[in-house]
């Protein structure tokens, strides 16, 4: 069973919630609830929870202030909003599990399999959380959350190169010359990738388009990359590759 703590000021909300766990996820048992900040800091500290359930806007400070003062706790979150904006963003660069309201029962099935997934593994959680605050303070976040080596590691896409796919595994390859060998599936960063300027120009690597150097065209078309290595182009996608980072002024 994952012991369970909810945070959110509104009575309604916390009911709501409680009884759609307990009808779609047996595997929650709810210890406790908390009204505000201070309260879900205190019932943090006394209950120990695996999972904390938290609101963000509240009238006392909001989720992140909670999270922010509970880092050294070791439990996970899963945040429930009714704000889809850019805080949104920031949780999906950094692996950090989140709810809109009102509240989707397959949403809440999949956060808890996921929590319920974690809770089985060594990973600690805290990095993903430093993650998130750095995230929140840009529009766009720079950072994201991925497993190396058994441990939640951010990268700066900032500082990405390229990554190299296959079957087996996802490497990526920064600017400095180190090489990560990341866990994730490469399906479940895709999307946070393409939002920031990537682009998958062969089915085995997707580069940051900021990190070309020039074209080429002959037999087989391809890129190379700031750092001297050159990477095949699929001839299918030059035309759009080259549309997409005309505005760069590159050498094609």
């Amino acid at each position: 069973m994952l012991r369970a703590l909810i945070v959110d000021d509104e009575v309604a909300s916390i009911r709501s919630l409680e009884i759609l766990l307990s009808q779609f996820c047996k595997q929650i048992d709810v210890i406790g609830v908390a009204r505000s900040v201070d309260e879900a800091i205190s019932q943090t500290l006394k209950l120990k929870p695996d999972l904390i359930f938290l609101d963000i806007e509240m009238p006392s400070g909001t989720g992140f202030d909670f999270l922010e003062k509970s880092l050294c706790c070791n439990f996970e979150v899963v945040f429930i909003t009714a704000h889809n904006n850019y805080a949104v963003q920031a949780f999906k660069y950094s692996a950090i599990d989140y709810i809109l309201k009102p509240i989707e029962i397959d949403d809440l099935i999949n956060a808890v399999e996921k929590v319920a997934e974690i809770r089985k593994t060594n990973l600690d959680s805290r990095n993903k959380y430093n993650t998130l605050f750095d995230n929140l303070k840009d529009i766009i976040p720079q950072k994201l959350v991925v497993v190396v080596n058994g441990q939640y590691e951010y990268i700066d896409l900032r500082e990405v190169v390229f990554f190299e796919l296959s079957k087996e595994e996802v490497e990526v390859h920064l600017e400095n010359g180190l090489v990560l060998k990341i866990e994730d599936t490469f399906s479940s960063i895709e999307e946070q990738l393409l939002e920031r300027g990537f682009y998958r120009i062969h089915q085995d690597y997707m580069l940051n388009t900021l990190k070309v150097k020039r074209l080429f065209k002959a037999n087989n078309s391809f890129v190379e990359l700031i750092n001297g290595m050159q990477l095949p182009l699929n001839p299918i996608k030059r035309d759009e590759f080259v549309s997409k980072i005309s505005e760069q002024n590159l050498h094609i």
